[in-house]
C-alpha cells in the first residue's frame, strides 16, 4: 500500500516539474538536465567533494587525478542526450560569484545497448549541502528522467557500508529488490509508468 500511495508523486513529467527547488535551511536551488556545456561546472563541482564523497561516488580513491583527467572525464560526463542512452539531472546554487553544480544525479544505459529497459544510476552532492533534501530532490526528478528515457528498472551500486545512499534511494518508495555480492550492494528500483 505504501508504494502505490506514493507513486503518484511520480506521475508527472519531468518536464512539468517547477525549476527551482529550497533546500531545508531556505537555500533555493535551480534544478535542470545537464547539458554539455556544463563540464566547466563539473570541474569545479568535483574540486568542492570531500576525498569521502568522491571515493563514494566513483568506487575508488581518485584523489590523485590529474587535472588533465579530471577535465577530460567531466567532459565525458556531460556528454548527455537525456533521451536515450545518458541523461542527467543538476542542481545549481547561483551566488555573487556565479552558478555552481551542488549536486547531480546521472543514468546511463550500457553503450552497446541503447534500448535497454535498465539504466545504472549514481548520484553526488556536495558536502556542504548534505541533509538539506538535495539527494531525496535530485533521485525523484532522476526517476521522472527515467520514465522520459524509458526506463523499466533503475540499478543503483553502492559501497555495502554506504548506508546514507541506500537509504535515499530507499526513500524512493518505489518497488526494489537489493543484492549484495563480490563487495558491492546493488538495489534495482522499478520505474512507475515507465512504457
Amino acid at each position: 500500500m505504501l508504494f502505490k500511495q506514493n507513486v503518484r508523486r511520480y506521475k508527472t513529467e519531468l518536464s512539468h516539474v517547477r525549476p527551482w527547488f529550497k533546500t531545508r535551511n531556505g537555500i533555493v536551488l535551480k534544478m535542470r538536465l545537464l547539458k554539455q556545456d556544463d563540464a566547466a561546472g563539473l570541474v569545479e563541482f568535483f574540486h568542492h567533494l570531500s576525498p569521502e564523497s568522491r571515493r563514494r561516488r566513483f568506487h575508488t580513491n581518485v584523489e590523485y587525478a590529474s587535472e588533465e583527467v579530471v577535465r577530460q572525464r567531466s567532459g565525458q560526463f556531460a556528454n548527455v542526450d537525456n533521451h536515450t542512452e545518458v541523461g542527467a539531472v543538476i542542481a545549481i546554487h547561483i551566488d555573487a560569484d556565479g552558478e555552481h553544480i551542488v549536486g547531480s544525479t546521472r543514468l546511463a544505459r550500457p553503450a552497446h545497448d541503447p534500448d535497454a529497459p535498465e539504466a545504472e544510476a549514481a548520484i553526488v552532492v556536495r558536502d556542504d549541502f548534505h541533509g538539506q533534501g538535495v539527494g531525496q530532490e535530485l533521485l525523484r526528478r532522476m526517476v521522472l528522467l527515467a520514465k522520459q528515457m524509458h526506463v523499466k528498472t533503475v540499478l543503483a551500486i553502492f559501497q555495502p557500508d554506504n548506508e546514507d545512499a541506500i537509504r535515499l534511494f530507499r526513500e524512493l518508495n518505489l518497488p526494489y529488490t537489493i543484492s549484495h555480492h563480490q563487495g558491492v550492494t546493488e538495489m534495482r528500483i522499478e520505474v512507475p509508468y515507465a512504457s
